[in-house]
């Protein structure tokens, strides 16, 4: 996939860096309408009609729209919040997964690209100046997993994971691809993605349990390195909230994450919220069987699994703590460090 030219001539500024209480350059906006607007102007540059019907999705960091086009099957349309990503991230973005669709037999969503052919244009609302990144793709039918759907889905997830390092380790990325890290330094370090996670751990000795957790994570990870048999291009958000599943079929779908860690990080997203399941070995278990089907997992990977689940965690407490006003952090923050702090008098007795 080519690198569309407006990026080398159009730039929305440098990736920002997150504080404990991100605050995105739209805030002062109403995103959801300078979104919506975006969407809508786009429209032709995507050929489809802009009065097509078009129903806004369950937000995320995302902006989307279900669009009917009057003369072809119904697509998704994705506004990036300005500077949330680069343009070259988000292209780069695209560029897997359109990568993934031609080369490998991943359950992805098509990218339906542009009539100039980029799969991203940049499109400027005109009543505020805002501008933003707008993709296009398939719409693909299913429903998010429930809970009790996640048994029989983590052997699945387990062998797409495999399938998508199986690509990522083979691929020939474009010269310009960039995506973000999602490493010790990226958790833990002076400006983490997500901000710090004592943002959501109010209690001072949870955190001091939580931050003796957090320094051995760190010494095992430097120690687990991150060679290319153990770490690369990875999905980093394959949660059952990423699935739409249909029948006996599913779509992985948002790799807005998508980026550089370890490939057992896909492991731990998967298992994101489910660390302290009581089925959670069984679980971990039917991934890893299925993963080997596909790909080779060394039983001294195996054993560092612990590590990436409780890192996996650190990462979620630290957005959801600054990110306070979204549904998800509404509905599971409260009690998330007290089972945090178990997850750690646990890890810490295995490893500490």
């Amino acid at each position: 996939m080519p690198k569309p030219a407006y990026l080398d001539q159009q730039r929305h500024g440098a990736t920002p860096q997150l504080t404990d209480h991100p605050a995105p350059a739209h805030a002062k906006h109403d995103w959801p309408a300078v979104g919506q607007r975006i969407a809508i102007a786009a429209l032709p540059r995507f050929g489809i009609e802009p009065d097509s019907p078009m129903t806004l999705l369950p937000q995320s960091e995302n902006l989307a729209l279900h669009v009917t086009p009057h003369d072809r099957p119904a697509v998704v349309v994705r506004v990036s919040p300005p500077n949330a990503r680069t343009p070259d991230e988000v292209c780069s973005e695209l560029a897997w997964i359109n990568a993934l669709g031609k080369e490998s037999d991943a359950p992805v969503p098509a990218v339906h690209p542009a009539t100039s052919g980029d799969a991203v244009v940049p499109v400027t609302d005109p009543i505020t100046g805002v501008t933003a990144c707008v993709a296009v793709f398939e719409h693909v039918t299913g429903h998010e997993p429930e809970d009790d759907e996640l048994a029989a889905l983590m052997p699945k997830l387990g062998r797409i994971s495999a399938e998508l390092h199986e690509h990522a380790s083979a691929w020939v990325r474009p010269t310009w691809f960039t995506r973000k890290r999602w490493d010790a330094d990226a958790a833990f370090g002076p400006t983490p993605h997500w901000g710090s996670w004592q943002a959501g751990v109010p209690d001072p000795d949870h955190r001091h349990l939580l931050s003796r957790m957090e320094n051995v994570i760190i010494r095992r990870l430097q120690r687990f390195g991150q060679g290319p048999e153990r770490f690369g291009l990875v999905h980093a958000d394959l949660r059952t909230a990423n699935l739409l599943v249909h029948g006996e079929s599913f779509h992985v779908i948002d790799f807005d994450d998508s980026g550089f860690s370890w490939w057992l990080y896909d492991l731990a997203t998967a298992m994101t919220f489910y660390e302290n399941h009581p089925q959670r070995d069984e679980l971990v278990g039917s991934w890893i069987e299925s993963y080997r089907q596909v790909r080779t997992l060394p039983e001294t990977d195996e054993a560092e699994i612990p590590t990436f689940l409780a890192f996996r965690r650190l990462l979620t407490l630290a957005f959801l703590g600054n990110t306070p006003d979204v549904e998800v952090t509404r509905a599971m923050l409260p009690g998330l460090p007290e089972q945090t702090c178990e997850l750690a008098e646990e890890y810490l007795t295995q490893f500490g």
